[in-house]
């Protein structure tokens, strides 16, 4: 049987614990995951990582929108890659590209010295998939070092993108990189109960990331001024467990 390990994309605190009560063996942290995801407050990250005994990785992300960033953003990912390894978690999740849609080496490059330089793992996150060649910037990041690529392929969703997640798992089953492992290829983006091991298994990937997350009505009972109905979202550790179970069946 193979071994795999799911990631659950935590936008919240309530989201992390969902994950590890349901069986994930890892999350990424993250806030605003409906804008695509952003750096989580310091406080939020030292509150999920002393609640779990799972593997914490945070994304780290200054901002929505696209990947180019400023040369102050550049420096603002690289203060928080040391409050992350201050605040003890296991690994960080970056990216940037050029305005010619290709991997931006100097940031990620520094990004990657950051990490290392405080024992954390790199993962690259899918601003891979907004590159004008995903092949070519596979190959970017693992020249770098990273751990490990998130990706969905290039597609909206992993499973539209699973025959170049293939191609991409098969490209780095024996590219070592300068970590001298071979990367890691992560498919995440619409992953759900009924489609991960099928996904697993066309793929051959080991690790995958979903969110599970569901739309939650709120407490308030108030809903003054221009607020109209409001929900929050969380990861739901039911549909993760449910992941769990079918990936491993």
């Amino acid at each position: 049987m193979n071994s795999y390990t799911i990631e659950i994309c935590a936008p919240s605190y309530e989201s992390a614990l969902a994950a590890q009560r349901g069986g994930a063996a890892r999350i990424e942290l993250c806030s605003e995951l409906d804008a695509g995801g952003v750096t989580p407050s310091f406080g939020l990250i030292q509150g999920v990582r002393a609640a779990l005994t799972i593997a914490v990785n945070v994304l780290v992300r200054p901002r929505s929108g696209d990947f180019l960033y400023s040369s102050y953003e550049v420096e603002t990912v690289t203060r928080d890659i040391a409050l992350c390894a201050q605040a003890g978690v296991q690994g960080v999740v970056v990216g940037a590209l050029t305005p010619e849609a290709k991997v931006e080496r100097t940031a990620a490059a520094e990004w990657l010295r950051e990490a290392r330089r405080h024992g954390l793992s790199a993962t690259f996150h899918r601003a891979i998939d907004c590159t004008d060649n995903i092949l070519d910037a596979l190959e970017e990041v693992a020249s770098l070092g990273y751990d490990r690529v998130l990706t969905s392929g290039g597609c909206p969703t992993a499973w539209e993108g699973r025959e170049t997640i293939a191609r991409m798992q098969a490209m780095m089953s024996n590219h070592t990189g300068s970590s001298r492992k071979p990367l890691i290829i992560m498919p995440g983006s619409g992953i759900n109960p009924d489609n991960i091991r099928n996904l697993a298994m066309l793929t051959g990937v080991s690790e995958l990331h979903l969110s599970a997350t569901k739309h939650h009505k709120s407490g308030m009972r108030v809903l003054g001024g221009i607020a109209k109905e409001e929900t929050v979202v969380h990861s739901d550790e039911d549909t993760i467990r449910r992941a769990v179970t079918a990936l491993h069946k």
